[in-house]
Formats: C-alpha cells, structure tokens, sequence
C-alpha cells in the first residue's frame, strides 16, 4: 500500500475579496490543475464592523476582524463556507483516488497499459506544474474594504488547519492564496491600519526632546 505522502493530493485553493460596487471578479482559470470548482459567496447581509473602525482601518486590521468576527450570524456563515470548501476538497480527492484505481484495474490489455502510461506521465507532469485541484472561493460585500477582507482573512487561518485531509480518504497538500482586489496596494493598506502612525509618534518625541534642549542652552545662556 503506498504510503499517504505518496498518494497526497495537491490542492490550491484561491480566496478572493471584493466589492459588488466595483463590479465582479473577472476569474482566469489555469490550466494546470486537473480539477476546477469555484464557490461564490456574498455576505451583504452581514452586518458591519462600527463605522468609526471602518473610517480608520480596512479588514486587515485585527481589531476590525475581532469586533466583525464575535457577530454570531458571522461566525454561523463562516462555519457554512468553511464547511463547505471542505467538502468540496475532500470530494474531489475521493473522486481523483477512484479514478486512479479504475485505471489500475483496467491494465489488462497494451491499450490500457498506454492509456494509462499516458495518464501517469500527465499527472506527473501535473504534479510539477500545478495543483490537482483549484479551488477558487470568491467573497463579496459592498465595497470590499472590510467585512469581505476579514472574512477571507479568517477563513484562511481556519483552512490551513485542513493540511493534512483530515476526514479524507487520502491526505492533501494545501496552498493557499489570497487576493484582496479593492482595498489598493501595500502601501494604502499600511495607512489605513493607521500603521504610519507610529513613526509620527516619534518623530513628535525627537521635536519634543530638541525644544526641551534649546530651552536648556538658553538658560544656561542666560545664567552666564
């Protein structure tokens, strides 16, 4: 029996957010994964973070996350698409899995011995091109700054639990990505963290210290 890292399945799974006001996702599949599914989901009717987080901070910010996350419908929908990514992944492998076998029973005769060499090399090639599954989860709100950011944030930290195929007749390599397509570059984000603040804060400190050193040479100045 071959040994579960020798039957793990690669599976990439793509999490997008975005904001219905900006139009939708516009989805470009490879073509190197031998099985394609794409989930969408709109969270619309979610409820928002406070609005005074929202003027300050997109959802990457973690307390944004936490004051959106403890919402009970919240944590009710993310179990649901969690669930169901889940299923989905599990399915596909099972599905793989038995497709493999048919072929290995079915190496009686020289076509099937070719069809099957054929197989194994495009999985191989598979293999080092590309998952075997793509999985491609779409998630909208409104705007896509904040509710659909820190959905996709937090359903990714609780798939990565998912690494080894647990539930799964067979184990999986997990590869994870995210796009956040409608809160702007690195850069945008950073500020809207409110993570510039912290070198304004020390740039007030250092004006405060030489103030407080003019004052002192001026007294000193003075005394003399």
């Amino acid at each position: 029996m071959a040994s579960p890292s020798a039957c793990a399945r690669s599976i990439r799974i793509s999490l997008f957010s975005y904001g219905h006001a900006n139009g939708p996702i516009v989805q470009q599949h490879t073509r190197e994964a031998r099985c394609h599914k794409t989930l969408a989901y709109n969270i619309r009717h979610l409820p928002n973070p406070p609005r005074h987080l929202r003027l300050k901070a997109t959802g990457l910010s973690r307390r944004l996350q936490k004051e959106f996350l403890q919402n009970d419908n919240v944590e009710a929908f993310l179990a649901k698409v969690q669930r169901e990514i889940s299923d989905v992944a599990k399915e596909e492998c099972d599905r793989l899995l038995y497709s493999t076998e048919q072929d290995e029973n079915n190496q009686g005769s020289e076509e099937a011995n070719a069809r099957s060499d054929l197989n194994t090399h495009s999985s191989e090639e598979a293999a080092v091109e590309g998952a075997d599954i793509d999985i491609v989860v779409t998630i909208c709100c409104e705007e896509g700054r904040h509710r659909s950011v820190a959905f996709v944030e937090e359903l990714a930290r609780r798939l990565a639990m998912f690494k080894h195929g647990d539930g799964s007749s067979q184990h999986w390599q997990l590869n994870i990505n995210i796009t956040h397509r409608d809160i702007g570059d690195l850069e945008d984000c950073e500020q809207s963290l409110g993570q510039n603040k912290r070198p304004n804060k020390v740039q007030a400190k250092a004006r405060q210290r030489e103030r407080r050193e003019k004052g002192n040479r001026y007294e000193s100045h003075l005394e003399d």
